[in-house]
């Protein structure tokens, strides 16, 4: 695995990031950092801050306090126009229920946030069969997302979320819906092809296999963050090892 240095450049950052929903505390007072092809694992209990701090750190939630800096730019002072513009082009999402558009073949699939950020058609279609291939799908860029397994759907909702080149991938337990094995290639997928290509992962998981994917993982309880071990490379090449059937 051709990993960054752990030298490499901070590219995402959340400082002192607080978030209530009414009486209730989501973030109090969290910082983090995420470098350039690196892979960070978020865990804790349910309802403890997981899934807001992705979200306030993907400029989906405004942080009450706190500052949030994507490549040198802060995002939690972006009005929502922009914040989704940022989304669209700096940053990735798997989903754990994947997301795919059922009427629409994989490829367009892969291809519709190109589309939509205003690429043509053709070489939006270019990419994302290019990027299909390089997840071992080329085979299956016509088959609609009932067609898939439920692994190969997830590795079309890699191919989606790289094919824009992000600075950063967010991943919300993007094996919750797998058995073991396919889980544990997809997510050395997900994250050997993002860091090999040197954007940063950000993965909520619950799943100790899935934060042993990673290099490092932060547990979450009470809104309150505290490090955890690192847990080392990953095995195989720059798109993980196995084929997700």
């Amino acid at each position: 695995m051709n990993f960054q240095s752990p030298q490499s450049q901070v590219v995402l950052s959340g400082h002192g990031l607080v978030k209530h929903y009414g009486s209730v505390v989501g973030l109090a007072g969290v910082d983090v950092a995420v470098r350039s092809g690196e892979a960070l694992a978020v865990m804790g209990p349910s309802g403890n801050g997981k899934t807001t701090l992705l979200h306030v750190l993907a400029g989906i939630l405004t942080p009450d306090q706190g500052e949030v800096w994507l490549g040198g730019e802060r995002v939690d002072q972006l009005n929502d126009a922009a914040r989704t513009v940022l989304r669209r082009r700096r940053l990735g999402f798997v989903f754990q229920d994947n997301q795919l558009l059922a009427e629409l073949p994989a490829d367009e699939n892969v291809a519709l946030p190109l589309m939509v950020d205003g690429l043509s058609r053709r070489d939006a279609i270019g990419r994302a069969r290019n990027m299909l291939a390089q997840v071992g799908l080329a085979a299956e860029v016509g088959r609609r997302p009932g067609e898939l397994s439920g692994g190969q759907a997830q590795r079309v909702a890699i191919a989606r979320a790289l094919v824009g080149e992000p600075q950063v991938v967010f991943a919300d337990e993007p094996t919750g819906a797998l058995d073991a094995a396919t889980g544990s290639q997809v997510i050395d997928l997900l994250v050997g092809a993002a860091t090999y290509r040197g954007a940063a992962v950000v993965v909520v998981t619950h799943d100790n296999a899935v934060a042993a994917r990673c290099h490092r993982a932060l547990h979450i309880v009470d809104g309150r963050v505290g490090d955890a071990p690192g847990v080392g490379p990953l095995p195989g090449g720059p798109l993980g090892s196995g084929v997700v059937r």
